[in-house]
């Protein structure tokens, strides 16, 4: 007997361990590599049981279709096994204007170069300096960009986000790391220092306010 049937006769003496030992045979069963006995036994137990005689049946028919996939799944190489690597570190894309879906990547990605520091306040200021990349043009205090950095500060704090050797203050990725860093350097990882490193953002206790509130229903 192939290894497939005999793996899939096992599967059929699976399902009846139960059967008793001196039950006699109605109708006998072929024996098989000296299974006479136990033929015997499932023969007469199948009769007075016509529901496991259709579990019998399905479990012959489809046995040998199992046993072959289950060889097929283990014969996989081991590389398709492994768990997903999961999101990529690299830079993301850059955001679309005004759509916060394609901002939340971004500012999450931010955020985690300053363990603490929330998302969900990167897209806050984001939101009330530009509306999210859609009013980019010089404040009247000379802030320029996504997130309104004044040249002085943007000196000090901007980043290459993205990786691409520049750092551009009108570059969405490139701002938002910056300002990642900016509120990362005055305390921003803290939520005991929250509210100071946001007023260091911008000097106003409505701004502190504005964003600390919007902050609350945006997700982190």
């Amino acid at each position: 007997m192939s290894t497939v049937w005999r793996r899939s006769w096992a599967a059929v003496a699976g399902v009846f361990t139960a059967v008793p030992a001196g039950a006699e045979p109605a109708v006998a069963l072929k024996a098989v590599d000296g299974d006479a006995t136990f033929a015997s036994r499932v023969s007469g137990h199948l009769l007075r049981r016509p529901g496991r005689l259709v579990v019998a049946c399905l479990a012959t028919v489809l046995g040998p279709a199992v046993v072959a996939s289950a060889g097929a799944m283990d014969a996989r190489p081991a590389v398709d096994l492994q768990p997903s690597a999961g999101p990529s570190a690299g830079p993301v894309p850059a955001p679309v204007p005004g759509d916060r879906a394609s901002w939340l990547p971004l500012a999450r990605q931010a955020a985690a170069t300053c363990p603490g520091l929330s998302s969900a306040v990167l897209l806050a200021i984001g939101s009330v300096e530009s509306n999210l990349g859609i009013q980019v043009g010089t404040s009247p205090a000379g802030a320029v960009g996504p997130m309104q950095f004044l040249p002085s500060t943007w000196a000090a704090y901007g980043t290459d986000g993205d990786g691409d050797g520049v750092v551009d203050v009108m570059n969405p990725v490139d701002a938002v790391h910056g300002a990642a860093r900016l509120l990362c350097a005055n305390g921003g990882a803290d939520t005991g220092q929250l509210a100071s490193a946001i007023w260091n953002y911008n000097h106003s206790d409505d701004y502190v306010r504005q964003v600390t509130t919007l902050a609350r229903f945006i997700p982190g």
